[in-house]
């Protein structure tokens, strides 16, 4: 027995282009029916920050305030709120005055290691010229002991004299040491944040005493936006091969942007994964008050139907008793199934 081949397909009214209309190059099977998967996000900023105070103090200047921009360079550190550093500036005051009496303290067991070594030098040198005189019968054996005991004396000097300099070096060193401490203690006390950054939040002002973790400051890289959109698998297959087209819901203009990222744990309940979508700043045209972030963006995706329609004119189609038929290129006739008749039509497999 014999069973025609019965298809899916969407029949559909082109009014451009003509290849579609041209019997000779007409392919029915080249164009599926896709299910358009609209989906609806709000923008956020690309990055943002929050300032916490990780010591306990009292703030004494913050810099900037809401709506700000931080100055300086996107790439840079600027500093926009100070913690009170009077106490760690005194400290900062003692260990710096250590530090110059420690490397006076080096200079001078230098000094001192230079005369213990020309004095030693010269007590060799005598030593050798009385031994000279000795061998000769020129001088007393007790010179002999004498400059022997003066040599070693010389040069044991020396001795207690490099010692005493590398004692000095590792005291430069400790002072050193403790001005850096206590720089970097001054450092925690003041807060910098990115340069270009928008302060979004001031949540401090001067005077307030803070614990460790209290929020300063919240700000916002309005360099670019994203938005985060829910999808299901058969969505995120079709982003390898079908654009995304996203449009600002206000005023349907069109936006270009990246895929950044695509979640690979889905939600638990919906089985959806997180699929984030980038977009530079100068694609938002933004009229004041308009920051960038929290405008509706519409995206707009062509998902293959998994039932395997296809789409073609109504002129292709032809009907014969109670059958529809469409004919191929190659000559080929199937049996197809009407499901719409308005401005298109499916064509649905049985079964």
């Amino acid at each position: 027995m014999f069973y025609p081949h019965i298809f899916m397909l969407s029949i559909a009214l082109f009014g451009s282009p003509e290849r579609f209309d041209d019997s000779e190059t007409w392919r029915p099977f080249d164009h599926p029916v896709v299910a358009q998967r609209s989906f609806t996000a709000f923008t956020r900023p690309v990055r943002t920050l929050s300032l916490n105070s990780d010591v306990s103090q009292r703030v004494v200047k913050i810099t900037v305030d809401e709506g700000d921009l931080v100055p300086g360079r996107p790439d840079e550190m600027t500093p926009v709120a100070y913690f009170d550093s009077s106490v760690e500036q005194q400290m900062l005051r003692g260990s710096r005055i250590a530090l110059d009496m420690a490397r006076n303290e080096e200079l001078k067991s230098q000094l001192l290691v230079e005369q213990s070594r020309v004095a030693a030098q010269i007590a060799l040198r005598e030593k050798k010229r009385i031994e000279d005189l000795y061998s000769e019968g020129n001088a007393t054996e007790s010179d002999l002991d004498r400059v022997t005991l003066d040599e070693q004396l010389a040069r044991t000097t020396l001795e207690v004299a490099r010692s005493t300099k590398r004692n000095s070096e590792s005291a430069v060193k400790v002072a050193e040491v403790e001005v850096s401490v206590v720089e970097a203690r001054i450092e925690r006390l003041i807060l910098k944040a990115p340069g270009g950054w928008r302060v979004e939040q001031r949540l401090v002002e001067p005077g307030a005493g803070v614990a460790p973790g209290t929020t300063l400051l919240v700000l916002a890289d309005l360099s670019a936006f994203e938005i985060e959109i829910p999808m299901a698998e058969d969505e995120i297959r079709s982003l390898a091969t079908t654009p995304l087209r996203m449009q600002r819901v206000a005023d349907d203009a069109e936006l270009r942007g990246t895929i950044t990222f695509v979640g690979a744990i889905p939600d638990p309940r919906t089985l959806r994964r997180r699929v984030v979508i980038r977009i530079p700043a100068e694609e938002m045209i933004l009229e004041p008050p308009e920051t960038g972030g929290g405008i509706e963006i519409r995206t707009v995706l062509e998902v293959a139907d998994r039932s395997g329609g296809v789409r073609i004119p109504r002129r292709y189609l032809s009907q014969r008793l109670e059958q529809w038929l469409v004919k191929t290129q190659e000559g080929k006739t199937y049996v197809v199934t009407p499901v719409r008749f308005d401005d298109s039509a499916w064509i649905v497999l049985p079964g």
